[in-house]
């Protein structure tokens, strides 16, 4: 686009000194990565006027569509220059200055610059961050208001606005026509007060014309998601009509429409609920008012949402009938799958139980919900049984709801927990008990950990398990081969736990994800620098190993084979031994019948012997060398037949360059010895690129078919087995029934 020349005539011009390094990058590291970004924070480390001559070189470029900067003021000279290549670029789409120090006197004067420019094709702008206040935004609403092409996406999040000036500004947004087809991203969030008055009709009317808008956040701004109504019938009356009203002016007879105020989801129902994915309303109020019913609009938002994937409520109280009305219109709705809902700190408490243990199971959008902080303490035994019941829930957050009073009534809980996780039909893969002290109550979790099939992520952070709990985690991460993600810091773990932890994780091939527990490697460190960098170097090694790491050795598969039959085993011998003591009381005595029982029962209890050896023996069975031997050698013909195709490829690649250097520069190419000289230089950036890796990774893919194959086989393997176990089970439970 000609970044390099504009820049080195601006610097000539200006007389100031040329940067190779920003040429080098734009040339380079740009250039090669099909980069249109262009990043201020890469410069950030040179003076201003560098930076300033790098943002004037964009003003009449063809390459870069996007420019942005986070976190990094912005001062008078860069700002200058950002505002003449706003008033030139007829490239640049996006516009990030997210945190940069701009004030209100920017924001008018890029209205103002923005409005003089017909031929700009900015369509997103994030100036989150920056203290425009109301002056700044209005100027930038006038502009806005009057923009023929709209926007795509706008973010003012954060900067300082008033009621005055966001009400402006939906306004301004919903009296441009374009706005309604073409915004798609609105963030106002991190405003507070703005949304605090019951008349929010400008963002309610802004809403109800935008059919295209798919991420909304509101979060922070007071935004009554339920405002009550000002008709005289005042809080808990009857609704309003759906029809305008005739209401008289003052002191006149005569009348006048005046359309009666919609909720804000009635307000999303009639606009974009078919296009909404991601809506923050976190961080507001419920009602500004004493509310006695619930708007029928909040139910039939959520039943009528098309695309919806993430809902966060977090830090709203809300009434239990507003979470039953969300619940009940999640319930009808057939469209949402995959959903995340955030209702934590939302001061729900048993009423907000209640709801949720009966509405839950039946709402199948739902796959991540957090619940975390909300007084649940004395309702948690009913609420997580609630949750077993639901068949879509994948990953839930519990944290913050464990302070019960009773010893016993918090290991019932944690022991629920575990058993909720340990049902065969468990869609449960993600647990957070995060930051909830549970301290030692911690290891009932971990315990269970070993023997776990069914979570693939934990979050045990917060907890202040220490070293017992980090002993606790050591070992059944020694045994566990399912779980892929563990949190686990501020847990007061000294260096010892930490590396107690690291040398468990050497034994263990399946755990990918641990993100470093910077606050307890921290407060070790202080303690005990060595042991705690020696911990540290072995967490990072293992973690690497795991995730560089395409196929599980043998052991893994043994070690989940040994904890399922371990599990049958143990629970077939404690009913063989009940069985055996009920023969043994009844031997002497005399009767044909109780001598016909007694066989029966010493029969089930040797099939019941033999079957708890069954899962290895099954699983051995399917392991013949001739069906691994033939698909063995199946696969390494493909792969031979598959390294020839990639030869033949890398052949035509070379030939196509060859002719596109002959037609595009004939005089050269035809040159004695320089066709030798081309074909020399790509073999030799083949060899470089040492293509024969090809054959490596179709071996690698021959080793994955066969992981693949052994965990279908475990699978299948222990069905057959649990079958089995189930019918001696039976036959036990019938013989010792017989007994009594």
């Amino acid at each position: 686009g000609g970044f390099s020349e504009t820049y080195a005539a601006l610097c000539d011009y200006n007389g100031f000194a040329f940067r190779e390094e920003i040429q080098w990058d734009v040339d380079n590291i740009y250039h090669s990565q099909d980069c249109r970004e262009f990043n201020l924070l890469d410069f950030s480390h040179l003076e201003s006027r560098d930076v300033a001559l790098s943002i004037a070189a964009l003003s009449f470029n063809l390459w870069f569509t996007k420019l942005s900067c986070k976190d990094f003021r912005l001062n008078q000279e860069i700002s200058e220059q950002l505002l003449y290549m706003l008033s030139k670029s007829v490239t640049l789409e996006e516009l990030v200055l997210e945190n940069s120090g701009l004030k209100a006197d920017f924001a008018q004067r890029m209205a103002q610059v923005l409005s003089n420019h017909p031929d700009s094709v900015l369509h997103t702008i994030n100036l989150a961050g920056n203290p425009l206040e109301d002056r700044g935004i209005v100027a930038f609403s006038r502009h806005v208001e009057k923009s023929p092409k709209g926007l795509q996406s706008l973010s003012l999040a954060r900067t300082l606005l008033t009621a005055k000036g966001m009400s402006m500004l939906c306004k301004a947004l919903a009296d441009n026509k374009a706005i309604g087809s073409s915004l798609w991203h609105l963030d106002l969030s991190g405003n507070p007060s703005t949304l605090a008055g019951d008349d929010i009709s400008n963002l309610q009317c802004l809403l109800r014309h935008c059919h295209s808008l798919s991420h909304l956040s509101l979060a922070g701004t007071d935004c009554p998601l339920d405002p009550v109504s000002t008709h005289a019938g005042g809080p808990g009356s009857e609704p309003l009509p759906s029809a305008p009203l005739l209401k008289p002016y003052p002191g006149s007879s005569s009348a006048r429409l005046v359309s009666p105020p919609r909720q804000l989801f009635g307000a999303l129902v009639h606009g974009c609920h078919t296009s909404l994915v991601h809506l923050d309303l976190s961080r507001n109020v419920y009602s500004h008012k004493r509310v006695k019913t619930i708007s029928p609009d909040m139910k039939e938002f959520f039943s009528q949402a098309c695309v919806l994937r993430h809902v966060s409520l977090s830090g709203t109280k809300l009434p239990a009938d507003a979470v039953r009305a969300l619940l009940q219109g999640l319930a009808d709705n057939s469209h949402v799958t995959d959903l995340h809902l955030d209702l934590s700190s939302c001061e729900l408490r048993s009423a907000g139980a209640q709801v949720i243990q009966d509405l839950i199971p039946d709402a199948s959008s739902i796959s991540d919900l957090d619940l975390s902080d909300n007084g649940f303490d004395p309702d948690m035994v009913t609420l997580v049984l609630s949750i077993g019941r639901s068949k879509s829930i994948r990953h839930v957050s519990l944290g913050k709801n464990f302070n019960i009073k009773s010893k016993e009534g918090l290991l019932d809980v944690l022991h629920r927990i575990v058993q909720l996780t340990q049902e065969d039909d468990c869609p449960l893969q993600s647990l957070s008990v995060a930051e909830s002290r549970l301290k030692l109550g911690t290891n009932v979790l971990l315990s269970a950990l070993g023997s776990n099939t069914s979570l693939v992520a934990l979050d045990i952070s917060g907890n202040a398990v220490g070293d017992t709990g980090a002993k606790m985690l050591a070992k059944a991460l020694q045994i566990n081969t399912k779980l892929r993600t563990l949190v686990w810091d501020r847990n007061n773990t000294t260096a010892h736990g930490l590396l107690e932890v690291a040398q468990a994780l050497e034994r263990n091939y399946t755990l990918k994800s641990m993100p470093l527990p910077m606050s307890d490697v921290a407060q070790a460190y202080r303690s005990n620098p060595e042991k705690t960098e020696e911990a540290v170097h072995k967490l990072q090694s293992c973690l690497t190993r795991n995730q560089l790491r395409r196929t599980l050795p043998a052991q893994t598969f043994r070690l989940q084979q040994g904890i399922l039959t371990t599990s049958s085993e143990q629970l077939v011998n404690e009913i063989c031994l009940s069985v055996q003591k009920q023969v043994d009381v009844l031997s002497p005595c005399p009767g044909r019948e109780v001598e016909a029982d007694i066989l029966c029962a010493e029969e089930a209890i040797r099939n019941a012997n033999l079957s708890v050896s069954i899962l290895p023996l099954l699983y051995e069975a399917g392991n013949t060398p001739y069906q691994n031997g033939k698909l063995q050698h199946k696969l390494e013909c493909l792969t031979e037949e598959a390294s020839q195709t990639c030869g033949r490829e890398i052949q035509a690649i070379m030939q196509a360059a060859l002719d596109t250097a002959l037609s595009l520069c004939p005089a050269v190419v035809q040159k004695s010895g320089v066709r030798d000289q081309l074909v020399n230089a790509m073999s030799e950036r083949i060899y470089l690129q040492d293509h024969l890796n090809l054959s490596a990774v179709l071996d690698q893919m021959i080793t994955d078919v066969f992981s693949k194959l052994n965990e279908i086989k475990l699978s299948v393997t222990a069905a057959v087995a649990d079958c089995i176990v189930d019918t001696v089970l039976g036959d036990l439970t019938i013989a010792q029934c017989k007994l009594v």
